[in-house]
């Protein structure tokens, strides 16, 4: 996961842009995506494709000294914005310039003009030292951009399983320099399929989705035909996973659905300094896409917000940490495996069945209270949870049902559960 992210952090990327472009040669080397084009110019509910955009020069001059070069780093101009050439005062200049209100010497991640391409204003991105130094008098500014007709690609891949029911998968990929936002969410994202490949038997299908932020996926769906759009069953939106904070879980819309209460299932027990919020409580994504009405599909997020150098220059690989982004890795998995392998049971014995028999060996050593009157919490509930389990087996109830009233960990207690089925005394129906 690092070594691609490597790969991708020094490109200028942007919605629609020669970088851009490249990063999806590059990608689809990863996995083999299918490439959605949606071309410049094209309208839906007010949102528009830019045109293929590219700085080629960006230069502040005063009395024939170069200040500030914006080339010389990917966030240096304004996202899509025009050309100028001038001679302005200082007031106009600290207007069309940009800083980071909390570093002095990072830059800032500018890209409010791709959303709206009607504001057709020039911006340069500098540091707070740079436009706190800047004397009266006027300045020279050269600032050469390039539009120009193309496409907006969306890359989409994806894994067949035995339903046509599909969860989503989502990153961005418009980001220019933002190590963890997010290029972390692509390298995990290829790294969750590649590991779901190899999982013989899939309930659900799964589709990969890499697109720019927002504009990506309005476009994405708006093209879907309706039998394959109402084949979407959940989303996940997976972004800045790769810095040293704790995970954080932002829920749907509803927030009550199987994905929201899998996320927090597996966290709690896996990762239990875990936070989570409400919707868009936490971050803003593309989860406002999915859950869009007409569409109504459930988007959760995973996520390590807030970070420092969230949209700034600082956001590199040096923050990112290869084991958060494996831990990450390992949260998806988790939440998914409940959802594949969640069912009911159906019994096929009568009666009280003494679980300690060599016969079955289904017993979980526990505690006399006589001889041990202080025990672990967790072998109390595992004690309880034997003496309930048999009354479950009536094909209603379902095993995450179970692991959510027992407070018991999902992932212990599936294949406890197997162990039944392979003595003879229950079946799983696998239909969830």
């Amino acid at each position: 996961m690092i070594n691609l992210l490597k790969k991708l952090c020094p490109l200028r990327l942007a919605p629609v842009s020669e970088d851009g472009d490249k990063a999806v040669t590059l990608l689809c080397k990863e996995l083999p995506f299918t490439v959605h084009e949606y071309a410049s110019g094209d309208e839906y509910n007010g949102w528009t494709v830019p045109q293929k955009w590219g700085a080629q020069k960006a230069e502040i001059w005063k009395d024939g000294v170069l200040l500030y070069d914006g080339m010389q780093h990917p966030l240096g101009v304004a996202g899509y914005c025009p050309s100028f050439q001038g001679r302005v005062s200082l007031k106009e200049l600290k207007d069309h310039l940009f800083y980071h209100p909390n570093y002095a010497e990072a830059l800032v991640y500018h890209c409010d003009y791709y959303y709206k391409p009607w504001q057709k204003t020039w911006g340069l991105c500098v540091p707070f030292n740079l436009y706190r130094s800047l004397e009266e008098g006027d300045y020279d500014v050269v600032l050469e951009t390039v539009y120009e007709a193309g496409t907006m690609k969306v890359l989409d891949y994806f894994l067949e399983g035995e339903s046509k029911e599909t969860i989503i998968l989502n990153a961005h990929s418009c980001h220019p320099a933002q190590a963890n936002d997010d290029i972390s969410g692509i390298v995990v994202g290829i790294e969750i399929i590649k590991r779901l490949m190899k999982i013989k038997k899939r309930k659900f299908s799964y589709r990969l989705i890499i697109a720019p932020e927002h504009l990506g996926t309005v476009f994405y769906l708006k093209n879907m035909p309706d039998e394959q759009v109402q084949s979407f069953k959940y989303a996940m939106f997976l972004e800045m996973l790769g810095n040293k904070n704790r995970l954080a879980l932002q829920e749907s819309f509803t927030g009550d659905t199987l994905i929201d209460k899998a996320g927090h299932h597996f966290l709690k027990h896996r990762f239990p300094e875990y936070h989570s919020d409400e919707f868009r409580k936490i971050v803003g994504n593309d989860e406002t896409v999915w859950e869009a009405p007409g569409y109504e599909i459930p988007c959760i997020s995973l996520s390590r917000m807030p970070y420092p150098e969230y949209h700034s220059s600082l956001d590199t690989e040096n923050i990112i940490f290869e084991e958060k982004l494996e831990e990450a890795v390992v949260a998806v998995l988790g939440m998914l495996d409940i959802m594949e392998t969640n069912t009911t049971m159906k019994r096929h014995f009568k009666g009280l069945v003494a679980l300690s028999n060599p016969k079955y060996d289904l017993y979980i050593s526990t505690f006399d209270p006589s001889i041990r009157p202080t025990v672990p919490e967790d072998q109390k509930k595992w004690n309880h949870l034997m003496n309930c389990l048999i009354r479950y087996f009536d094909e209603k109830t379902t095993i995450f049902e179970i692991a959510e009233k027992h407070e018991i960990d999902y992932a212990r207690l599936y294949p406890y559960i197997k162990k039944y089925e392979e003595k003879g005394l229950i079946s799983l129906s696998h239909d969830g």
